[in-house]
């Protein structure tokens, strides 16, 4: 099989190596400055700027695309040109015969806020830029002629080794803002990277959007009080924050896409990273 993942980061780079490993054919997008590790890796590097504003070059012929490109904080560019934008124009640059392209969205696309569970029936109101883009994004994707094969996976917070939440923070002692009550939404990238590996062997759908999570919400406060303990330091103070936020169900993607969870809750993803 060949591969494209663009966006060679955190989550990019862990699909890419398992389908490397697995014998397949991987080419990863970079804006130059990792192509040789990509390199020695085992990867194809493109040097490929999908915030360039430019059509881009014509893409290799490959049986399944993920477009994991991070968010406007990694990039001196807008959400819009990362998301909208530079989809659209890697969907452009496209054969036409490619395979099925696989976009990584957001559970910020819902912006319930009282406590309720979500999934992917429920109603999407972005509050944020970044999340508005995202759903942007998934129109772009559905609209365009590669999109008939297409597969939305909304994952909730990344977490996972060299990437924590809050554990500068809390390390620091500094007050964290919000309620302690407030729901956290995570899935350990490992885990993360399974949902994209399933995803991209998965059946056509007849919805194909899923919402990918460890499907175990913790409070801000459950949350940030284990973080402090296994960082030997006391409990931060909140301040702030009156909502409770979403709770989000991945039952539809264990379901459907075989997903098995390795860590189900933070407690696991925590002890592990």
């Amino acid at each position: 099989m060949r591969r494209l993942v663009v966006g060679c980061g955190y989550l990019g780079e862990r699909v890419a190596r398992a389908w490397r490993e697995s014998g397949d054919t991987v080419y990863a997008t970079t804006r130059g400055a990792r192509a040789d590790a990509l390199a020695g890796a085992g990867l194809h590097p493109l040097t490929v700027d999908v915030c360039g504003g430019q059509a881009l070059s014509a893409l290799p012929l490959v049986d399944t695309v993920v477009f994991a490109v991070g968010g406007a904080r990694q990039f001196a560019s807008t959400a819009c040109d990362t998301q909208v934008n530079g989809l659209r124009a890697v969907l452009d640059a496209l054969p036409e015969s490619t395979g099925r392209v696989i976009y990584v969205s957001s559970t910020g696309v819902y912006a319930q806020d009282a406590g309720e569970w979500v999934d992917e029936t429920s109603v999407c109101e972005p509050a944020s830029q970044s999340a508005q883009s995202c759903l942007s994004a998934e129109q772009v994707l559905f609209g365009h002629q590669q999109g008939c094969d297409a597969l939305v996976l909304r994952l909730a917070g990344l977490y996972g080794p060299g990437r924590v939440p809050r554990s500068g923070d809390v390390s620091a002692g500094r007050t964290i803002p919000g309620s302690p009550d407030a729901y956290l939404n995570l899935i350990h990238v490992d885990d993360a990277a399974r949902a994209v590996l399933a995803a991209a062997a998965a059946p056509l759908a007849s919805s194909p959007i899923y919402v990918v999570s460890d499907g175990n919400p913790p409070s801000r406060g459950e949350y940030v009080g284990l973080l402090a303990t296994r960082l030997g330091v006391a409990p931060p103070a909140f301040e702030g924050g009156t909502g409770r936020g979403k709770r989000v169900r991945n039952a539809r993607a264990v379901r459907e896409l075989g997903l098995h969870i390795r860590y189900p809750s933070y407690r696991e993803g925590l002890a592990a990273s």
